[in-house]
């Protein structure tokens, strides 16, 4: 039997390094007749794609770390077959941090057996039965998605051996993989802690539209890539591209380029206003009869530099970086330069005409030739223009019978999905080599056309065809509601035949339910519940499309969204694991478990103490607390060490507490950032009282009251009756905001004499929560979403019922009125449109409205029923548990409630 101890890892050189690299790996094995048997167990940095005999199993591993990586096991049984079978892999390592990866190296190891006839058993452990293969088909400088998200995929399917997953493929001229150097690279190796995704195929609700694409004007285009030697990550850092033009004439030409600033012959351009294309700027520059530099300067964030510049083709410009007429170089590229802001790029580089004239220190500047260029997938969909044609209905299209339509322009179709979906394209077509297949995604249209490029992102992929059938599928699962095609190429040899989704989703069942009386507040538990599901992938993720992240702040919203839905409890658990393994040496913890540094937003590594004790209060399981035990420690030690002497207050300047985006002041020492902090010991203290420590308990106790106490102190203005969001002697002028209020209610920090006066003044900054007729922007409100989720706790704690409900029905209702199927990051469809931190009406509605809620934070088992009507005449739903489902009723009659419910054995009432 082959063990995980045979098992080496691998990849197709001994150092896995390099960014962006996808390898390919085989073993091939025989077996005889009758019923076969096989299990393999894998793990691979940074995601792979398991295949048996052609067949896709699934893709992995969950986000990991890489001192504390899982394996995944798949039962190879039902797709093995007598005779020659093979294990095919393809892995895609990053190199490069995202916001749900580590920077890392490349490597696979694998283990399993493979029988059949009751002969011995093959082993499959990584090692010389393997082969190994670097694609080459695989761009490996293509931009990243946004800044969260990893490159994007662009793949020639010319350079990919055809049906190299299959048994039949003769891989006798692949190498043999290779053991990698540093074999203790990753920690040691656990079982997967939560269940295979589910990749289900999904379609298209609608095919909306069909264009002919075409060049947005008749000119020459120079795009590049360049990469970075460091990845920058959030750090905005600047590149300039240096060249020469050769003017026929004195003439006054319009240039365009991306986000830059353009210097002609030492001098700053300035440029036209923007138009709707915001991935193209335009300059109207003089140019001279003969030679004038053309400088840019850009800056961009990630490790990518991706520079597009044009210029109309009738003015006859001829370029050149060393001022030579059909010279190979025509350009000089440098940066992008870590650590340097674009103003002090300007400053050195702006009056630089020549080569001679760059300052060394900012080199190596790399010339770019003819053979260097090379537009991605976003650039050239981006700088498209698009005329509508007709093409015939039904999910195929014969590409002859609409050729003719295009003139000779690129086939454009657009989908939508109906509601945002997570997963991976897949596009099956007929097509000649050479035939280029882009997918663009996005949540939004404009114009009956997607709107690409919002919110700094470039997502847009490429495949280039082999010839004959073929299909194409992402290796990573992208979030969209709307997907663009676009084809170039013979298209009259063109047939698309399928598009859909295979769903990159948690396994979830939607066993919660919930209807009343109000129509309305059916829809928003409803879209509550879509959104939590397309929110839900190997973590609890802020939104499906730009980002995929796991943030501590979102956690608790979405936990209790998921459980009035589905009940799950295995993805919190990994989630807050995930974030505890974050702590630094500080002892903080990360906001988002990869991608940002430790210790920024405090409030979060403090909500991180909260996310540990509901979750054990409500499924019951002590052993990640036990498990976790000694990071708590740590982080109520950091938690503590942060304050500032002799104040018990924290001081958030310079961690960027994000507490609300919303009208409220979170500079400096302020009171919804330190309430938060306070809530982190007081949460802290029972939890270590659930372990068995009341030593260690009682003094985390005394320290969340003279925390309480502190805020109290500093932060109640006696004189209007409220907390205002800064201490006077910092901000004379602060003014009370509803984080600022709706914590110490919740947290039980207003003192029994302030709660009348603060939840008064809260109910009414809550209605309405729009400070001005027409919002523009999340400062336009009170509160956002996401903060609601702790606002209506503590309109419901006191007995606000028709308020909440109120609260809930207006400000979602904006959302539903501006088209929402899914909610978006803000009451206003800025930023994201699928935030599941804004479920947060899902929950209360099933706990609140229907009546569910735990009775006793020591027993998950000990319920409440106590319907809180507001203004609903009935109710009725199922609330998930981890006895069974619950079923509620309940509605008025005659001046009474009527209620009836049914609980699972093991479940009681009190």
């Amino acid at each position: 039997m082959a063990k995980r101890s045979d098992a080496r890892y691998i990849w197709t050189d001994s150092a896995g390094g390099g960014r962006s690299r996808l390898a390919l790996f085989r073993a091939a094995f025989d077996l005889p007749a009758g019923p076969p048997a096989g299990e393999l167990s894998l793990f691979a940095d940074t995601r792979y794609r398991l295949a048996v005999n052609g067949t896709i199993l699934g893709h992995g591993p969950a986000r990991f770390f890489v001192r504390w990586p899982e394996y995944d096991t798949f039962d190879l049984s039902p797709y093995l077959r007598a005779g020659r079978n093979v294990v095919a892999v393809a892995v895609h390592s990053f190199g490069r941090r995202t916001f749900h990866s580590d920077a890392s190296i490349g490597g696979l190891i694998a283990w399993g057996t493979a029988s059949a006839g009751g002969r011995a058993p093959v082993a499959l452990a990584s090692g010389p039965l393997w082969k190994a293969l670097r694609c080459e088909g695989w761009r490996e400088d293509s931009t990243r998605l946004s800044f969260a998200l990893g490159p994007a995929e662009v793949l020639d399917a010319r350079h990919l051996p055809e049906g190299w997953d299959g048994p039949d493929f003769d891989d006798s001229a692949w190498p043999a993989a290779v053991p990698l150097a540093r074999q203790d690279h990753w920690g040691e190796l656990r079982p997967r802690s939560i269940p295979l995704l589910d990749e289900r195929e999904v379609q298209p609700a609608a095919r909306l539209a069909a264009f002919r694409g075409a060049p947005l004007a008749d000119e020459d285009v120079y795009a590049a890539a360049i990469v970075s030697t460091q990845d920058h990550g959030l750090t905005a850092a600047p590149a300039a591209l240096l060249t020469a033009l050769h003017s026929p004439a004195d003439q006054d030409v319009e240039i365009a380029c991306w986000w830059a600033r353009c210097f002609i012959n030492g001098r700053p351009a300035p440029p036209a206003p923007w138009d709707e294309n915001r991935a193209r700027q335009t300059f109207v520059v003089r140019l001279s009869k003969g030679w004038n530099s053309l400088l840019l300067v850009d800056q961009t964030s990630g490790d990518v530099w991706e520079p597009q510049i044009a210029w109309p083709r009738a003015a006859g410009l001829e370029v050149s970086a060393r001022r030579r007429r059909d010279s190979a170089g025509l350009f000089l590229a440098g940066g992008p330069w870590g650590g340097m802001k674009v103003d002090e790029a300007v400053a050195r580089l702006g009056a630089c005409t020549k080569p001679a004239d760059l300052p060394a220190d900012l080199g190596p500047w790399r010339p770019l030739g003819r053979g260097d260029l090379i537009r991605g997938p976003y650039q050239e969909r981006t700088w498209t223009a698009l005329t509508p044609i007709e093409v015939p209905a039904g999910p195929a299209i014969d590409g002859a019978a609409v050729s003719a339509r295009l003139e000779g322009g690129a086939l454009v179709l657009l989908y939508d999905f109906g509601t945002e979906v997570l997963g991976r394209p897949v596009v099956e077509f007929t097509a000649t080599a050479g035939t280029i297949v882009d997918a663009a995604y996005t949540e939004r249209l404009r114009d009956g056309r997607a709107l690409l490029g919002t919110q700094g992102t470039r997502m847009a992929e490429r495949y280039v065809a082999r010839d004959g059938r073929q299909t194409w599928r992402t290796m990573h699962p992208r979030g969209l509601r709307y997907l663009d095609l676009t084809v170039r190429g013979d298209l009259a040899a063109f047939s698309l035949h399928r598009v859909g989704l295979a769903r990159a989703n948690y396994p979830v069942r939607p066993v919660g339910a919930f209807a009343c009386s109000d129509p309305v507040l059916d829809r928003i538990w409803r879209i509550g519940r879509d959104t939590e599901f397309a929110c839900m992938e190997d973590a609890f993720v802020d939104c499906p499309w730009r980002e995929r992240g796991l943030y501590t702040g979102d956690l608790l919203v979405q936990y209790y969204t998921n459980l009035a839905c589905f009940g799950d409890h295995r993805l919190m658990r990994r989630c807050v694991e995930l974030m505890f393994l974050t702590q630094g040496e500080n002892g903080l913890l990360g906001a988002c478990s990869h991608g940002l540094p430790v210790g920024r937003h405090p409030d979060y590594s403090a909500i991180a103490v909260q996310a540990l004790w509901h979750y054990g209060a409500r499924s019951g399981d002590a052993t990640l607390a036990r498990e976790l035990e000694p990071r708590l420690r740590r982080l109520l030690q950091a938690l503590e060490a942060i304050e500032t002497p002799g104040l018990r207050l924290l001081d958030g300047t310079g961690r960027a507490p994000y507490i609300d985006l919303s009208h409220m002041d979170r500079d400096g020492i302020n009171a919804a950032g330190n309430a938060f902090h306070q809530r982190a010991f007081a949460d802290g203290a029972r939890i270590l009282r659930g372990l068995g420590d009341a030593t260690a308990a009682d003094a985390v106790d005394r320290q969340a009251a003279g925390r309480a106490e502190a805020i109290r102190r500093a932060f109640w203005d006696a004189a209007r009756g409220v907390f205002v969001d800064r201490r006077r002697e910092d901000a004379p002028a602060a003014e009370p905001s509803v984080p600022a209020n709706a914590l110490p209610l919740i947290y039980d920090i207003a003192a029994p004499e302030q709660r009348g006066a603060v939840l008064s003044w809260l109910a009414a900054a809550m209605a309405p929560n729009a400070r001005v007729p027409e919002p523009r922007g999340n400062r336009d409100f009170n509160v956002t979403p996401y903060f609601s989720f702790y606002a209506l706790e503590a309109l419901y704690r006191h007995g606000l019922d028709v308020e909440a409900e109120a609260f809930i029905r207006d400000n979602w209702s904006r959302m539903l009125d501006a088209g929402a199927v899914v909610w978006s990051e803000y009451f206003i469809p800025q930023c994201s449109l699928c935030h599941a931190w804004s479920s947060a009406p899902t929950h209360y509605l099933s706990s609140r409205a229907l009546g569910v809620s735990y009775a006793d934070p020591a027993d998950p088992d000990v319920l409440r029923i106590e319907p809180r009507p507001g203004t609903l005449r009935w109710a009725e739903g199922v609330y998930p548990h981890r006895r069974g489902p619950i079923h509620v009723a309940w509605e008025r009659r005659g001046g009474k409630l009527l209620l009836s419910c049914e609980l699972p054995d093991g479940a009681r009432r009190v």
